[in-house]
């Protein structure tokens, strides 16, 4: 009872000016959200984590700046009042008014509205914060809020074996701190955009992007043993039958042998026992200084780098699934060449239309249209080589209508003008040779063009066999062996 007089008889301080009032209103907002955000943490599967990183992060703040403004301003008071002609403090007077106020029940029907108004609107303001946040954790916010700018990378990500995996699941490291840590980086971002200072196209490789054991292993096993797999590379001449050829391959993937307990393949780099280190040499990780073999955490071997491959070095790095899976997700096609032979693959380009290899190929690599008129000048550019080139030859309409169609998705899919996005600007580390076949050192060739060698003079090797086999090279398909021929897809 003693307890609940001291309270009543302090209750009227907190709102005997405004600083303090302030506080005590901060302090009961931000302790009635955490207390509706621990319910639905705890009744349910749990906080995204751009809620949990506002709600028990950034809440707590605002309610300890509450707590700190309530002593602040008693303590401002009580100065007012002992100054001179300040007078004592009228707690009694507010706490006399207040009472008698309360004796009139349209008072009481009043108070009482506004305390259901006030419960209300904080159980209103918590679900609206929830599901903000919630829509801030979504593809479409990462992808479509800075629209230009990450149009091409949104683009890409709907196309790709990944478009279920939300950006936050790779782009932002586990726990409420990286999510908040996330968000202030962002703020950069959107001021960058803003004012028109970002990087067109956007730079890459991603610097601070997860470790891939935080975000590739969350789903697919570095030590699972995947033996021997076959693999097809179709190519078509620039002919007038578009005539295919395909190179039939065996890619050693390997991984961890279950039974020797050692890893072999090209899954060796994401061995948990041995690591690979190397230094950059530039910012694209494309120029690879020395590189060292590590088994608990000690050097065991190290290859260095020609003397002609001269640079400072930016940094060091272990190798993981992105240095060669570095598009696993913004996937685009590299090349015109590239694209049209993926369009011929899959259909969207009809094989049978006389030449039309050769005529997609000459269009990608020389017309730039806006995004908005590409197929219009595709269908342009189509009937004009055609007549230049092959003019006894020129399909109906409604073929090259269709082609036209084609070539502009193509298009579309690779070029941004906006953006300063064209073709190769995003290539694949995944394979070797680069955008020239033979002459580029790219790609695996980055570390195994057979010129970094120990001090002893032993390379890092560049043998072939080491990665895959040739089981038939630049054949029809019909020529193909039996085993293996209905398991092309062309």
């Amino acid at each position: 009872m003693k307890l609940y007089r001291i309270l009543i008889a302090f209750l009227p301080r907190l709102w005997s000016n405004w600083i303090t009032l302030l506080g005590t209103v901060i302090v009961s907002l931000a302790a009635v959200t955490i207390l509706v955000a621990l319910a639905i943490d705890l009744t349910s599967a749990g906080l995204n984590t751009y809620a949990a990183a506002i709600l028990f992060l950034a809440v707590p703040g605002l309610l300890a700046f509450g707590l700190l403004l309530i002593p602040l301003g008693l303590l401002l008071a009580r100065r007012r009042a002992r100054a001179p002609g300040g007078g004592p403090l009228e707690t009694d007077s507010v706490l006399a008014a207040f009472t008698r106020a309360m004796e009139s029940e349209t008072v009481r029907r009043r108070v009482a509205f506004v305390l259901l108004m006030t419960a209300l609107n904080v159980l209103i303001f918590a679900a609206v914060s929830y599901r903000a946040v919630t829509f801030m954790e979504t593809p479409k916010f990462c992808g479509a809020t800075c629209h230009e700018v990450m149009q091409p990378e949104y683009d890409a990500y709907q196309q790709s074996p990944h478009s279920r995996v939300a950006c936050v699941e790779c782009h932002i490291g586990s726990g409420a701190s990286s999510a908040f840590e996330a968000k202030l980086s962002g703020l950069r971002r959107v001021w960058g955009v803003a004012t028109g200072r970002f990087h067109r196209p956007i730079g890459t490789p991603v610097h601070d992007l997860r470790p891939a054991n935080e975000t590739c292993g969350n789903c697919h096993q570095a030590n699972r043993q995947s033996g021997t797999r076959l693999g097809f590379r179709v190519h078509f001449k620039e002919d007038e039958a578009n005539t295919p050829q395909v190179t039939a391959m065996t890619f050693n993937i390997g991984g961890l042998d279950p039974r020797s307990g050692s890893w072999s393949g090209i899954h060796f780099h994401a061995s948990t026992r041995t690591q690979i280190r190397y230094e950059l040499l530039d910012d694209k990780r494309q120029t690879i200084g020395k590189i060292q073999k590590l088994e608990g955490g000690k050097v065991i071997k190290e290859w260095l780098p020609p003397k002609d491959q001269v640079g400072t070095v930016v940094g060091t790095r272990i190798m993981d699934c992105t240095d060669c899976h570095n598009r696993a997700t913004h996937i685009y096609d590299g090349t015109p060449d590239a694209a049209v032979t993926r369009a011929f693959t899959d259909g969207r380009l009809d094989r049978n239309v006389p030449w039309l290899y050769q005529a997609s190929l000459g269009v990608l690599k020389t017309a730039t249209p806006a995004r908005e008129d590409a197929e219009a000048q595709f269908r342009l550019a189509l009937d004009q080589s055609y007549g230049r080139d092959h003019a006894g030859q020129k399909p109906a309409g409604e073929k090259l209508d269709r082609a036209a169609h084609a070539l502009a998705e193509l298009y579309r899919r690779n070029v941004y003008p906006k953006m300063n996005l064209s073709w190769n600007n995003y290539p694949s580390q995944i394979g070797h040779g680069g955008p020239d076949p033979g002459t580029s050192k790219a790609q695996c060739f980055r570390c195994h063009a057979g010129d970094h060698q120990t001090a002893d003079g032993q390379e890092l090797s560049s043998k072939c066999e080491l990665c895959h086999e040739v089981v038939a090279k630049d054949e029809l398909p019909a020529d193909l062996p039996d085993e293996i021929r209905p398991l092309l897809r062309l």
